[in-house]
């Protein structure tokens, strides 16, 4: 019993060194010592302000080192202690009252005690007090300064309320213990054309006053027109629909400001190119087969690049007829926008040596699927004469993406026919295509 006892300690104590040994060690905080800040005595040497007559420098010593300590706390990233939590090892190293901080921080170093010390120096020149603070470590054996920070107030009692900045250039830009408010936001790229169904990510940068990067902000993303172009909560863009959608960018910081937000614009752009190979499902006319047929489709796309560089019209306004008043220029701006947004495709369906068949749709696309309805006509090439006719096309179909700028649709495509022959006899088409779709 007791052997089996002792298996299994044995057992439960290798288990527990293999679990040591793999997982990995969670990273300790660095240690921050905060020194009571030093005074200057009549000979200008640095000295610690308790050997002075001066209340106001010993209150004001200890002020500043308390409001810089509750700062570094509220980082979170620092295990921090000051002059009151070492006392007894602040007093074993037995610093004389001129020691320079210098010293002072070497003796803490050297004894382990922190991983980094910061203290500081306080100057009255009549009723303005100038406060400036040092942050050493060991870089090897040597104790080095590596933050140092210097600023003025014009009444000693607002001497603490400058920790905060002397906090921020205290520390590299990279370590915002104090966080800076957000001043200016620049989205990259600054425009973007998206093939439909295509996704892309935003890089966003943040700015502070002064032009430094603003370290690990979070960010608010928002599309003025979600049903053209979505976009998520880490800044990445899909293009739904074809047209444009704006992107608006706004900061979340703690700062009291967080700046202009920032703005791009998305386009989403439809296939320009498409081929077509399917049958006829309804056999023509009297026949008993089922026609192959081949067709190309074609959707126009205009670009706007530059559209709003353009010098503006200048001219008076009852120099032209609005729109609303002029139906040639309602007509126009229909099929434009039709157009620009990539809804007009040209449709050439081809029965090899039998029939040609010329379309335009108005197709509206999503990013799973397309809907369309157009007018044509379609003649015969075997027989100029017969068959003739104006047509009613409706489109729906759906489409795989292979890649971004290659999807493979599977369509119905439902003709009615209205031929131009004396004899008024219309007729109804079903067809079914696949093909290819390519993107600009």
């Amino acid at each position: 019993m007791r052997r089996t006892q002792g298996k299994h300690i044995l057992i439960l104590m290798l288990l527990l060194i293999t679990l040591g040994a793999v997982l990995p060690a969670q990273a300790a905080a660095e240690r921050v010592v905060v020194l009571d800040f030093l005074a200057l005595d009549a000979q200008g040497n640095y000295i610690d302000p308790r050997s002075t007559s001066q209340g106001d420098l010993v209150s004001l010593s200890r002020v500043m080192a308390q409001g810089i300590a509750a700062r570094l706390v509220q980082y979170g990233e620092f295990e921090v202690q000051d002059s009151v939590s070492l006392r007894g090892k602040l007093a074993e190293l037995g610093f004389a009252p001129e020691a320079s901080a210098w010293e002072r921080a070497q003796a803490i170093l050297t004894a382990g005690l922190a991983d980094q010390v910061i203290t500081g120096s306080l100057t009255l020149l009549q009723n303005t007090a100038v406060v400036g603070v040092q942050r050493f470590q060991l870089a090897g054996r040597r104790t080095v300064l590596v933050g140092s920070a210097l600023a003025s107030a014009a009444r000693v009692q607002d001497a603490p309320n400058l920790v905060d900045s002397l906090l921020t250039d205290l520390f590299p830009p990279d370590v915002q213990v104090i966080e800076r408010a957000v001043d200016q936001l620049f989205v990259v790229p600054g425009q973007v054309r998206l093939n439909l169904g295509q996704s892309k990510q935003l890089t966003v940068y943040a700015l502070d006053a002064m032009g430094r990067p603003i370290a690990s902000p979070e960010f608010l993303f928002f599309s003025s027109d979600e049903s053209k172009v979505s976009v998520d909560e880490q800044g990445v863009v899909t293009g739904l629909q074809p047209g444009t959608a704006t992107i608006t960018v706004r900061a979340i910081t703690r700062g009291t400001r967080s700046g202009s937000p920032a703005v791009m614009q998305v386009t989403v752009l439809p296939p320009t190119f498409g081929v077509r190979v399917g049958s006829l499902v309804t056999p023509r006319g009297g026949e008993t087969r089922f026609p192959v047929r081949i067709g190309l489709r074609l959707t126009p796309t205009v670009d706007q690049k530059g559209a709003q560089s353009k010098t503006p019209n200048l001219a008076p306004a009852d120099a032209l007829p609005a729109d609303s008043s002029n139906p040639l220029g309602i007509i126009s701006s229909f099929f434009g926008s039709m157009l620009t947004n990539g809804l007009m495709t040209i449709d050439l369906d081809f029965d090899p040596s039998r029939e040609l068949l010329v379309s335009f749709s108005g197709v509206q696309r999503s990013a799973s699927g397309y809907l369309g309805t157009g007018v044509g006509y379609v003649t015969p090439l075997d027989d100029v004469e017969s068959q003739k006719g104006f047509i009613l096309r409706f489109t729906i179909g759906t489409q795989y993406r292979t890649s971004s700028r290659l999807a493979m649709p599977v369509e119905a495509v439902v003709d009615a026919i209205f031929p131009t022959a004396s004899v008024f006899s219309p007729s109804f088409r079903l067809g079914i295509n696949i093909g290819f779709d390519l993107f600009p």
